[in-house]
């Protein structure tokens, strides 16, 4: 009590001073004082801020004489709270400024501007009174809140839907509030921003209508509603957005084909044209297909490349069947079963890959044969496992060659299992008898996996005799990778390898490498991190040994702020290359390196746009070009027109080298745009300097596709579940005739999620035994489900109910205390909770002005509870709070409640032993 003594008398002395420069003067032609006169003084004016107390002075007019005392009566006229003494006399000072100090404490939603708070009545006995009035410039503090009518959407692809919102002007002054939504690339928002004016505590409802593609996945996306002022972002809100595909609840199974034509033409070459045709959908509850078949019609003349550019792959037929277990692929395959039985196997066959409960299997037949009639070979093997404990035994067996490119061979009997030893981690090893081209050999291999919440290591060791030339990788191997997440938001990861091997050409292939990398988050949105590398190779073979080395070191920076995000990073370090020949003569070259690199880019619904830099140095002799930089200016899925159908991808790059050569420039143009009657074209033009024909120049390609899809049912499908969302508007647990049907609600069951029809149906087709559950964001604001109204567990026939809520306002009537002062309250920081039969609170929504509203209660009857004790001022009701009864779909009158101020009692604890001294010393 003594700290505020003294705290109040330093403010005092400033607002003394203050005052002699603002002191008080009379009307215009005023110069004195008339005996039993009340004159008017101009007006005293502090600035202050919302939610604030603030000392005022209030200086005596000169024209009262100084040698006679002065009586105050402070008068409260406006919102803020009169604290200190509001009557009392200043004794005669000659010589002095006398004030009037007292404090006014302004509540949070006090507006914004001039605020009249009292008059201040100066007298002397028998003499003149003036009063002074006193003004608070309340300054402007702007805000915003926004709340989203439905926090998730349910939509169809290739439709549009409105969002709706509620927008409420926050801060104390009138405001101009634009509202803005950052949608998904391609999704078009229609129509410009909308902008609501509002008075302070005014309240708006808008919605924005989106349009999604018909390219769109399935599956839920996020939508951001921005509402902004003139001074930057003022509030948020998110809303879910579930995507569905109304084809993928139809009456049957039916896959979809797709078949189309795709055509190369050169600007001097001639066309070159190829087929394909795609499958894709369920044949049954468990069973689903996909496909693929790309054939060219003239194979003299074929232009893989251009065909790959509309995503077409010719040579690669094939068709899988997979259900949840299991997999099997006919056509073109391929199948890994380990670094000692065979990596990389691929061509054309089947393949079988399925896992259960207690055993696994994986078989592989086929030849290695892609893109042509190939010389023979084969690919045959198969791996089983068998569960024990918690862990795995593997056996496996295969006969693999391929006279491709020169002959490997392998015939290998592998027996390995895999453990779990405890905090995350895996131990795995394999023994196996592999016969190659070469020889014969005994082949194994360790490794540990460890999988934590913080920390990730995997250590391999293969020794596999025969090399590559049998199917392996390398012919011995030695790696580690590890990360580990540190305080501080850091991540350390680092690598190492090494491996040896050999082949027809080199008797010893021999490379290592290493990278350290610690990474920092700087905020939620940056990141950076320090690079370092190494890497070395060398070869040895009949002409001597050749090999190459490199150490960099480097710094990266990403960043991402909103829809804009930035990278860079630069590397130094130094390259060396080696060469001994059988002759004996040998030669190092080592020299430095830098790279830097730069992007920048932003995605928005509008399109992704990238532009990025790179510049490469490199000393001579290493064998890489001494200087050489990369710009590039890229725009992919750029809508041009409304609903996106139509598409555009641009990119430009330029590469120059500095005058050491000619620059080059390639240039990349695409679009897909819909043709109707289910038609869909698909288009790319390139030229590439990199790319040249029989005479050494380069051309201009084109690309086109065009493609037709259609549903091809198989089956018919029977709903699992079914069933009708609708209001119950009696609440009597069931479907009435008159009640209505909800439109747009997502319902969940397992991994399925349906939108309800417009008479409120939805359907489940697969067969799992996951309960059916309505995702309450999706309701219309108002509605809330009924529990009494739900599917029994496992019932084919599951209705669910809602019911609708009503407002209740609550108002709070300030009554005079026992002085006969009505308080003057903010009431923004009140708690308004109603608690229902089953103990569940409503939170209610309280303005300044002591208005509680509940927007949207279900029926039933409620206790209210009301916590005052945040206010500036202490209040509280007298008598017990009133229970009420919400009824079904009506509107509930609104409860009034009288408050009445506490008494407040202070003691001066300045005086020691004074009653109430101490940290005690102010008491309510």
């Amino acid at each position: 009590m003594r700290r505020s003594a003294l705290l109040l008398a330093a403010f005092c002395a400033g607002g003394a001073a203050a005052a002699r420069a603002q002191t008080p003067s009379l009307a215009p032609g005023v110069d004195t004082l008339r005996p039993g006169s009340v004159e008017a003084a101009s007006a005293v004016r502090v600035a202050a801020e919302p939610r604030s107390f603030r000392i005022v002075t209030v200086p005596v007019p000169a024209a009262f004489p100084a040698d006679r005392e002065v009586r105050f009566e402070i008068v409260s006229v406006g919102p803020a709270a009169i604290l200190g003494t509001r009557s009392g006399a200043l004794p005669p000072a000659r010589g002095e400024v006398r004030v009037v100090v007292f404090t006014a404490g302004l509540p949070a939603r006090a507006r914004a501007g001039a605020t009249p708070i009292a008059r201040v009545r100066l007298s002397v006995p028998g003499g003149a009174t003036v009063e002074v009035p006193v003004e608070l410039d309340v300054a402007r503090v702007p805000g915003a809140g926004v709340r989203l009518t439905r926090g998730l959407v349910a939509v169809h692809r290739g439709t549009r839907f409105s969002l709706g919102y509620l927008v409420t002007n926050t801060g104390n002054a009138p405001d101009s509030l634009d509202v803005g939504l950052t949608a998904p690339s391609g999704w078009q928002v229609q129509g410009p921003a909308p902008r609501h004016t509002l008075e302070a505590d005014g309240t708006a409802q808008g919605a924005i209508t989106v349009t999604v593609p018909e390219g769109t996945a399935t599956g839920a996306a996020r939508l951001r509603l921005v509402v902004r002022g003139s001074g930057g972002e003022r509030a948020r809100a998110d809303a879910v957005i579930e995507v569905v595909d109304p084809d993928a609840v139809g009456a049957t199974y039916a896959p979809r084909l797709t078949g189309g034509i795709a055509t190369v033409v050169g600007d001097t070459g001639p066309v070159r044209a190829a087929i394909g045709f795609s499958l894709d959908g369920q044949l049954s509850d468990r069973l689903r297909v996909n496909g693929r078949l790309v054939q060219e019609l003239d194979s003299r003349h074929l232009d893989t490349r251009g065909l790959g550019r509309v995503g077409y792959f010719p040579g690669a037929p094939y068709v899988t069947l997979a259900s949840d277990r299991w997999q099997a692929t006919g056509g073109t395959t391929g199948v890994v079963f380990s670094d000692l039985t065979g990596v990389n196997l691929w061509g054309k066959g089947a393949s079988f890959a399925g896992g259960f409960d207690r055993w696994r299997l994986t078989a592989l037949a086929g030849r290695p044969v892609v893109g042509g009639s190939g010389n023979g070979g084969r690919l045959l093997g198969t791996q089983v496992g068998w569960r024990v404990g918690g862990g795995w035994v593997n056996a496996a067996a295969t006969d693999l060659e391929d006279p491709q490119g020169g002959t490997r061979r392998l015939q290998a009997i592998a027996l390995g299992g895999s453990a779990p030893i405890g905090g995350g981690t895996t131990v795995a090893a394999e023994l196996a008898n592999r016969r190659f081209a070469a020889g014969e050999g005994l082949g194994w291999l360790m490794e540990l996996h460890r999988e934590a919440e913080s920390d990730h290591l995997l250590l391999r060791y293969v020794h596999a005799p025969g090399g590559s030339g049998a199917f392996a990788r390398v012919r011995n191997e030695v790696s580690g990778f590890g990360t580990r997440a540190l305080a501080g938001g850091v991540l350390l990861s680092g690598s190492y390898w090494r491996s040896d091997d050999e082949n027809a050409a080199f008797s010893r292939l021999h490379s290592s490498g290493w990278s350290l990398s610690p990474q920092i988050a700087v905020d939620s949105n940056t990141t950076a991190g320090i690079e370092a590398r190494g890497t070395s190779f060398d070869a040895t073979g009949a002409s001597g040994t050749f090999g190459n080395a490199e150490r960099m070191v480097g710094v990266v920076v990403d960043s991402r702020l909103g829809s804009l995000y930035v990278s860079g990073g630069t590397s130094i370090g130094r390259a060396a290359r080696t060469a001994v020949t059988q002759s004996g003569f040998a030669s190092t070259v080592e020299a430095g390196r830098a790279t830097y690199r730069g992007l920048v880019g932003w995605a928005s619904g509008r399109g992704n746009f990238q532009l990025s830099g790179n510049v490469e140095q490199n000393g001579a002799g290493t064998g890489l070009l001494p200087r050489q930089y990369i710009v590039g200016l890229q725009a992919d899925r750029v809508p041009l027109r409304r609903g996106g159908a139509v598409l555009l991808n641009a990119a430009v790059q330029r590469y120059g080298w500095f005058g050491d050569r000619p620059g080059a420039n390639l240039v990349r143009l695409g679009l897909t745009a819909p043709l109707g009657l289910g038609l869909f074209l698909t288009a790319d033009v390139e030229r590439n300097p990199f790319v040249v024909d029989a005479g050494g120049a380069s051309r201009w390609i084109v690309a086109l596709k065009m493609e037709r899809a259609v549903q091809v049912p198989v089956a018919a499908l029977r709903p699992a579940v079914q069933g009708v969302v609708y209001e119950d508007r009696n609440a009597n647990g069931r479907r009435d005739p008159e009640e209505p049907g909800v439109l747009g609600a997502v319902v969940r069951r397992g991994a399925e999620a349906v939108v309800t029809d417009r008479s409120g149906r939805f359907r489940f087709y697969d067969r799992t035994d996951a309960p059916t559950r309505l995702d309450e964001t999706s309701l219309p604001f108002g509605l809330v489900v009924n529990a009494a109204a739900l599917p029994q567990p496992g019932a084919k026939r599951g209705d669910i109910g809602v019911i609708p809520t009503s407002p209740l306002e609550v108002e709070f009537l300030l009554m005079p205390g026992d002085d006969g002062r009505v308080p003057k309250v903010d009431f923004h920081r009140a708690l308004v909770r109603a608690r229902d039969a089953r103990g569940d609170l409503w939170t209610a929504q309280v303005d300044s002005a002591g208005l509680a509203t509940f927007h949207a209660l279900p029926p039933g009857r409620y206790e209210l509870d009301v916590d005052l004790t945040g206010l500036s001022e202490p209040l509280q009701p007298r008598g017990p709070v009133p229970a009420f009864t919400v009824e079904i779909g009506g509107a509930a009158p609104r409860l009034k409640i009288p408050v009445y101020p506490r008494r407040i009692r202070m003691r001066d604890g300045s005086r020691p032993g004074s009653p109430g001294s101490g940290p005690s010393g102010s008491t309510l």
